[in-house]
């Protein structure tokens, strides 16, 4: 069976474009024939020259018209004056003539080299030579003026004249490539220079790697730069910075690092200090690790960059995040230092966070004391992260007591959401006896400094809603009805305001108890009076233990009675927890009430006596 015929369509160029150029006769006008569908003709472009020999005006791609012609109306009176940009060394011979030719290329100053070019063919009757090509390809490098279209139209011309690019021409190519990347062309230009034989230079391996990165192959770019690197060739620093800029903007850290590391390994010693600067900004802003602290060792821990508070502050981060209180205590050092008291809440926290997050309990409590000593009290936000440590183990909270006891006995300030935390820890395991011993001591303890002067005391800690609500939850999970009405009375008597989660788990407390739905409906009905709203989750245990109690009142809970739970979840609940026997007493009552209705309206009804016979009643 033939092969299948390969379409040689622009999806085939796009997918395979080294085999397409491969494939075709002449490579040059296949690749102008690619463009020609994008090109359209702009009206009035510059002219270098009036003789055959030199470029025709430029065919823009259509993707760059709209630039293009944006430009124009900006700079009108420029682009009008360009042809009045005349070669003034005049007195000079012909071989310095090419030389400044050669050094206005390099610099890539495309209007002057267009003059001087202008100068030589129809002043000093110079024919058509390699040398100028080259000059008005490598000129083609301007930021500004420079277009892949134009070095292509100077390609055909100068097959049409019958002159053979070099080597020279090929890597001026490869520079203009550089400034403006275009695959097809690139890759046309690297298969000429291999079918002839000719080795890229070391500028011509850079403008490679140039290129490659701009159109952001950066596999092939690494790829490439580490062969330079095997093959020997010197890699200028700024191929590099290049590089690392942008691994770190597209968020390849690790390759970034891995790049700065090889520079060090290979003995540059002067690598660029902004380098660092972004690495740092750039890894610490993207939580990265390891590359935050490679950079950090490098530059800031050594002194030779002080970095702002923002990257101080997304070091803290960083550090918080993975667990490293050695670089996140330096970052907060950096970030006191500054003026005007710059350490806030969340930096504590940060801080906090590290310590709790590398296991080192006993640093996480002396530090809210710190907190609580520069001015800064924490919150229950601020402690959530040591309640979650206090839970992966029954003897934690153990373990915090006794270094909160040792804290008071050294008189430092204890805040109350670090007894409150514990408390909290105690409840989770379970522990109702441990956080009611707790709650009993936390008189003891005191959140103020100690003072020398006997006139002000220091005043003892006070227990507040959020210790009453927990030491609630502890008595629904126990079932103790009787401690937490003792709790209660405690609230009142302390003057404590309660909330709508006070409300809530006292609701929870009675539900459970076997005689307590009562006291629910009564603290429901102050909950409402205080204008707080049920859970949704308590107002289905309120319902379904009056539905098994046969209360009526569970219809409360509906939304028809001003409740929060539908009609349909209602009335499964009825039908689910409803108890039989009351179901069985409220259909016998009904049915009484319509018997009682019906002989008042002197009807007549045949009940059924207890010896099986039948009486008619008036």
């Amino acid at each position: 069976m033939p092969p299948a015929q390969i379409v040689n369509d622009g999806l085939w160029h796009c997918l395979c474009p080294a085999a397409s150029f491969q494939r075709a006769r002449n490579p040059i006008i296949l690749t102008l024939g690619l463009r020609a569908l994008q090109r359209t003709n702009p009206s009035q472009h510059r002219q270098c020259s009036q003789t055959p020999a030199i470029s025709q005006p430029i065919q823009w791609p259509t993707c760059k018209i709209k630039s293009y012609q944006t430009k124009r109306s900006l700079h009108d009176d420029f682009f009008q004056s360009q042809s009045n940009v005349k070669y003034e060394r005049r007195d000079r011979g012909l071989q310095e003539t090419y030389e400044d030719l050669w050094h206005m290329a390099r610099k890539a100053d495309y209007l002057k080299v267009q003059a001087l070019v202008k100068y030589l063919v129809q002043e000093c009757r110079e024919k058509p030579n390699t040398r100028l090509y080259d000059a008005l390809i490598l000129a083609n490098a301007n930021a500004e003026y420079g277009s892949p279209a134009e070095v292509t139209t100077l390609m055909q011309e100068m097959a049409e004249e019958g002159i053979t690019p070099d080597s020279a021409t090929y890597h001026a190519i490869l520079r203009v490539l550089a400034v403006h990347p275009d695959h097809l062309l690139r890759v046309h230009i690297l298969s000429s220079l291999r079918e002839r034989w000719f080795s890229l230079t070391k500028e011509g391996h850079h403008d490679l790697v140039v290129s490659l990165i701009r159109e952001r192959q950066l596999e092939l770019a690494l790829q490439h730069l580490g062969q330079m690197e095997a093959d020997e060739i010197t890699v200028y620093p700024w191929l590099y910075d290049m590089m690392i800029y942008t691994l770190c903007n597209i968020g390849e850290i690790d390759e970034a690092v891995r790049l700065m590391q090889r520079r060090i390994d290979l003995g540059e010693l002067m690598i660029s200090g902004t380098v660092w600067y972004h690495l740092l900004d750039t890894a610490s802003h993207a939580m990265h690790h390891s590359a935050t602290l490679f950079a950090y060792n490098a530059r800031v821990a050594t002194s030779y960059l002080n970095p702002p508070s923002g990257i101080c502050t997304n070091i803290l981060t960083c550090a918080a995040r993975h667990g490293d209180p050695r670089l996140a205590t330096a970052a907060f050092s950096k970030l006191s230092e500054r003026s005007g008291n710059p350490i806030q809440l969340h930096h504590y926290e940060s801080l906090l966070e590290a310590y709790i997050t590398a296991g080192d309990l006993r640093s996480s409590l002396i530090l809210l004391t710190a907190m609580l000593s520069a001015g800064h009290l924490p919150t229950e936000s601020s402690t959530r992260l040591i309640y979650m440590y206090l839970k992966r183990s029954r003897q934690h909270p153990d373990t915090a007591m006794e270094i909160l006891e040792d804290l008071r006995d050294q008189d430092r300030p204890i805040p109350l959401e670090a007894l409150n935390a514990v408390l909290q820890g105690y409840i989770h395991h379970s522990n109702l006896p441990a956080a009611l011993q707790l709650y009993n001591s936390i008189s003891l303890y005191t959140a103020s400094p100690p003072t020398q002067s006997p006139q002000k005391p220091q005043k003892p800690l006070s227990p507040n809603t959020t210790t009453f609500n927990r030491l609630f939850r502890g008595c629904s999970q126990a079932c103790d009805k009787a401690q937490a009405m003792f709790l209660a009375s405690e609230m009142v008597a302390l003057k404590v305001k309660p909330d709508a989660l006070t409300y809530d788990r006292l609701i929870l407390v009675c539900v459970g108890a076997e005689e307590g739905l009562m006291d629910a409906w009564r603290y429901a009905d102050e909950m409402r009076d205080s204008g707080f709203e049920m859970r949704r989750g308590t107002a289905f245990a309120l319902a379904r233990r009056a539905c098994q109690l046969g209360d009526e009142r569970a219809w409360e809970m509906g939304k028809a009675k001003g409740g929060i739970l539908d009609a349909s979840r209602m009335e499964r609940l009825v039908e689910s927890h409803w108890r039989e026997d009351v179901m069985e007493e409220q259909a016998g009552n009904e049915k009484e009430r319509e018997i009682e209705g019906q002989v008042e309206e002197g009807g007549e009804w045949e009940v059924s006596t207890g010896e099986g016979q039948r009486k008619q009643v008036l």
